[in-house]
């Protein structure tokens, strides 16, 4: 969902970025660092300190939504960078849940869950898209909704409701993109 809104604030992304431009960032710099911060968050999880593992959520999602609008600004757009940031994130995401879980913040099937779902919406939607579907970025629970919704459950310090929320959002989300394929692909 919240893909549609990038073309909305595509403006807005590359005025971030302009400076970062100007500061030698490469995008795969700004891609590394959002897995940095994910992993010093996954780390703040283990230690129980949800609220600095948001803001260390918010802080590296802010610059995984940078590195393609400097990618685009610098005339760098690859696609090698576009699998490094596909890479990375599955790898966020992971090491996200694996410190929550570690933290005793949910219980491990739960966020093994979680993270399976998560997969899945990025799989499905590649696999049909090398199928010929299309751009399918369709459901309600995107990666950035799933990392609004463990942010803002981790700023409550309540992050296990969260990772509830994002087991039953993802595997919707699945489900709707197997369904979107499914009828895009036939014949």
């Amino acid at each position: 969902m919240l893909s549609k809104l990038r073309p909305g604030i595509r403006g807005w992304l590359e005025a971030a970025a302009r400076p970062l431009v100007r500061l030698g960032f490469s995008p795969n710099h700004l891609t590394v660092l959002g897995l940095l911060l994910s992993l010093a968050a996954a780390y703040a999880f283990y230690r129980g300190d949800q609220r600095v593992a948001a803001l260390l959520l918010a802080i590296g999602a802010f610059f995984d939504a940078l590195d393609g609008s400097l990618a685009r600004l610098t005339g760098r757009v690859t696609r090698f960078g576009g699998f490094l940031d596909s890479t990375l994130d599955r790898l966020s995401d992971a090491a996200i849940l694996f410190g929550i879980a570690l933290g005793g913040l949910v219980e491990w099937p739960i966020a093994f869950l979680a993270l399976i779902g998560s997969y899945m919406v990025s799989y499905a939607r590649c696999r049909a898209e090398l199928a010929g579907s299309g751009t399918l970025a369709v459901g309600i629970a995107e990666r950035g909704e799933r990392l609004i919704i463990i942010t803002i459950a981790a700023l409550v310090g309540r992050v296990w409701l969260g990772v509830y929320l994002v087991v039953i959002l993802a595997w919707i989300t699945f489900f709707q993109r197997v369904w979107v394929a499914r009828r895009l692909l036939r014949g």
